[in-house]
């Protein structure tokens, strides 16, 4: 899933200004994503869907939390954090500060909190998307429960809108950081 969310995002506005510019970009997305499954989504009974490509690998994932799981751990331990450390580097402290600003933002009212959705490159517009947010969805309806994410672009934010999703505004990272656009779905879209 690592790999498949990694190239999914190769090209995203939000990591390049959170990754460091140096080398091994590829393989710090690859861990950051690890890093978040392992530390953060699955210890908090996230929920993780993929769709397989077959000998291609996964086309992509989503990855959500379920209601008052979706703040990230505030310790680590020092192995966790040394790998943090590697894959952040020197915007480790900038990634601190737009976690900060995505907390201060998010919604305080129980909620599925879809993390991450992304379909790798040359595979999207075909509906994958939607299909890989489609259990997610169903489970927030099923539940009566609202969906929360943030777009990272208005090509995506359109596509959350034809989901249900409507708009709660621009939020601007940080340091001169990317707009995002925080999105809610009330329960049945």
């Amino acid at each position: 899933m690592s790999t498949a969310l990694a190239q999914a995002f190769a090209s995203e506005t939000t990591l390049s200004w959170l990754l460091p510019q140096r080398t091994r970009r590829t393989a710090r997305r690859k861990q950051m994503f690890r890093l978040e499954l392992q530390t953060y989504v699955l210890p908090q009974d996230g929920l993780v869907f993929a769709a397989d490509a077959g000998r291609d690998g996964l086309v992509g994932g989503c990855v959500a939390l379920p209601p008052d799981r979706w703040q990230m751990p505030k310790t680590v331990d020092g192995r966790t954090a040394a790998r943090w450390l590697w894959t952040l580097g020197t915007r480790l402290p900038r990634s601190l500060r737009a976690l900060q600003a995505l907390e201060e933002h998010h919604p305080t009212e129980p909620h599925y909190y879809i993390r991450w959705i992304g379909v790798r490159s040359g595979l999207r517009g075909q509906g994958l998307g939607s299909a890989l947010m489609r259990p997610t969805l169903d489970r927030c309806d099923g539940e009566q429960m609202p969906a929360y994410l943030e777009a990272s672009s208005e090509r995506s934010a359109a596509l959350y809108e034809r989901l249900g999703f409507v708009h709660l505004g621009a939020l601007e990272l940080p340091e001169g950081g990317p707009r995002l656009w925080p999105m809610r779905r009330p329960p049945g879209g």
